[in-house]
C-alpha cells in the first residue's frame, strides 16, 4: 500500500509572515531612531549654534568695553579725572562694589552691554592698572544668553601729538623760580607761578604768563595751563640700543674725566658728574636719564650740535636736574620733576622746560624758533597702553 505524504505550507507562510513583521517592525524602530536622533542632533546643533553666537557677541561686547573704556580715559573731554580715572571692582574691605561702567542706566541696552572695572595693578618698577570687561548677552531665553571677560593690563606711554610742540624758551608746570640776572630772547610760561628777582630782567622778543601769580620786574599776562610735551622714554631707549649707549638695568653712571659724548646715551638710573671731571662735551647727541642727574664741582656742560644733527632734545631726566655747574650751548634741557641749578645756564639756541625751574645764577637763553609748531621725535601725550591680554 501506497503512502502519502501532505505538506503543511500553512505553518510556513505564517513564520514567514511573522518574520516580515518583525523586520518591518525593526526598520520601522531603526529609521524612527535615526529621526529621533537626526531632530535630536539638529536641535542640539541649533543650540550650540545659537550659543557660539552669542557667546561671540558676548565677547566683542568685551572687547568693546576695553576699547571704549580707554579711549575714555586717555582722551575724553568728559573725564575730568583723566588718566586717574577709576572703577574699582571691590570697595576698601574687599567687598564687591557693583558699580561697573558704564552704570545700568547709562547703557544703551538692558539686554546686550559690557561692564568694565578699573583697578590700580601694583607691580614693581611699574605704574600699571587692569581693565576687567564682560561682555554680556541676556535675551531671556534657555540658549539666548553668553557671558564673557577679557582682562588687560596698561601701562602709561607715551603717542605723539600732532599738535603739541616747543612754543617757550622757558615752560615749568608748576613755578618758575630765577634769581640772578636774566636776558631771555623768547616767550616764559608757568602753569602755575613766576616769581624772578635779581639785578637785572631782560625779555627780549617775548612775553611773561602764568596760570597763577606772577612776581617779576616787569608785567606779565594771564594765561590758561599751556600743555607740555612729554618724553617718550622708551623709544629713546630703543634709539640707544641701535645707535647709542645702554649702561644696563638699574645702573647708575659717574663721569668723572672730562669726555666727549655722541649719539643716544640711555642711562636706567642716576648720572653723576663729578670732579676731577671739568667739562663734558654733548657732541650731536643726547642723554636720556630715568633717575636723577647732579652736578658736582661746577663742571661745564657743554652742548654742541651740527646741522647733521636733527634733534633738539639733549639733556633729559625724569628726575631732578641738580647742583653747581654750568650749562653751556644748544637744544632743549627737560625734566618731568625739577631743574635746580646753581650757576650759569646759557642756552644758545634752545629751551629750557621742567615741572619746577629753579635757577639761581645767570640766564641767558634764545629760544630756537625752529621748535615753534615743530613736532620733536619721541615727544607726545602720556597715555595708557595696553601691555597684556587674556580671556578670564
Amino acid at each position: 500500500m501506497k503512502k502519502i505524504y501532505i505538506f503543511n505550507n500553512k505553518s510556513k507562510n505564517n513564520n514567514e509572515k511573522g518574520m516580515a513583521l518583525i523586520a518591518t517592525l525593526i526598520f520601522v524602530f531603526v529609521l524612527g531612531s535615526m529621526g529621533i536622533a537626526m531632530l535630536t542632533m539638529a536641535s542640539n546643533d541649533s543650540k550650540l549654534s545659537t550659543l557660539q553666537r552669542e557667546s561671540n557677541r558676548a565677547f566683542y561686547l568685551a572687547e568693546t568695553g576695553i576699547e571704549e573704556a580707554l579711549w575714555f580715559m586717555n582722551f575724553s573731554p568728559n573725564n575730568q579725572e583723566g588718566l586717574n580715572w577709576r572703577v574699582p571692582k571691590y570697595d576698601a574691605d574687599g567687598k564687591p562694589t557693583k558699580n561697573p561702567w558704564p552704570s545700568p542706566e547709562d547703557r544703551d541696552s538692558e539686554t546686550e552691554y559690557y561692564q568694565v572695572y578699573i583697578t590700580d595693578e601694583p607691580i614693581t618698577g611699574a605704574e600699571r592698572i587692569k581693565f576687567e570687561s564682560t561682555g554680556i548677552v541676556n535675551n531671556s531665553g534657555e540658549y539666548s544668553d553668553g557671558q564673557r571677560t577679557i582682562e588687560v593690563i596698561l601701562e602709561k606711554g607715551t603717542i605723539q601729538n600732532n599738535s603739541l610742540s616747543y612754543n617757550y624758551a622757558m615752560l615749568g608746570d608748576t613755578i618758575v623760580q630765577i634769581h640772578g640776572a636774566i636776558d631771555v630772547n623768547g616767550d616764559i610760561h608757568s602753569n602755575g607761578d613766576i616769581n624772578i628777582s635779581g639785578a637785572a630782567f631782560d625779555l627780549t622778543n617775548g612775553t611773561l604768563s602764568a596760570t597763577g601769580d606772577i612776581n617779576a620786574h616787569m608785567d606779565g599776562i594771564t594765561q590758561p595751563a599751556q600743555p607740555i610735551p612729554l618724553v617718550d622714554f622708551n623709544y629713546y631707549y630703543n634709539k640707544a640700543l641701535q645707535d647709542g649707549v645702554f649702561y644696563g638695568e638699574d645702573t647708575d653712571v659717574s663721569l668723572d674725566s672730562d669726555q666727549v659724548i655722541e649719539g643716544y646715551h640711555y642711562i636706567d638710573g642716576n648720572l653723576i658728574i663729578k670732579p676731577p671731571a671739568k667739562e663734558i662735551i654733548i657732541r650731536d647727541g643726547a642723554i636720556f636719564v630715568t633717575g636723577t642727574i647732579e652736578f658736582q664741582g661746577n663742571p661745564d656742560i657743554i652742548i654742541e650740535k651740527s646741522d647733521d644733527w636733527n634733534n633738539p632734545l639733549s639733556l633729559v631726566s625724569q628726575g631732578d636736574i641738580f647742583g653747581r655747574g654750568n650749562v653751556h650751548g644748544e637744544g632743549i634741557i627737560q625734566s618731568e620733576s625739577t631743574i635746580r641749578i646753581v650757576g650759569n645756564v646759557d642756552i644758545n639756541v634752545g629751551a629750557l622746560v621742567a615741572n619746577t625751574i629753579d635757577v639761581r645764577g645767570n640766564v641767558d637763553i634764545i629760544y630756537d624758533k625752529g621748535l615753534q609748531e615743530e613736532i620733536v621725535v619721541g615727544t607726545g601725550i602720556e597715555v595708557w597702553k595696553k601691555v597684556s591680554w587674556r580671556e578670564i
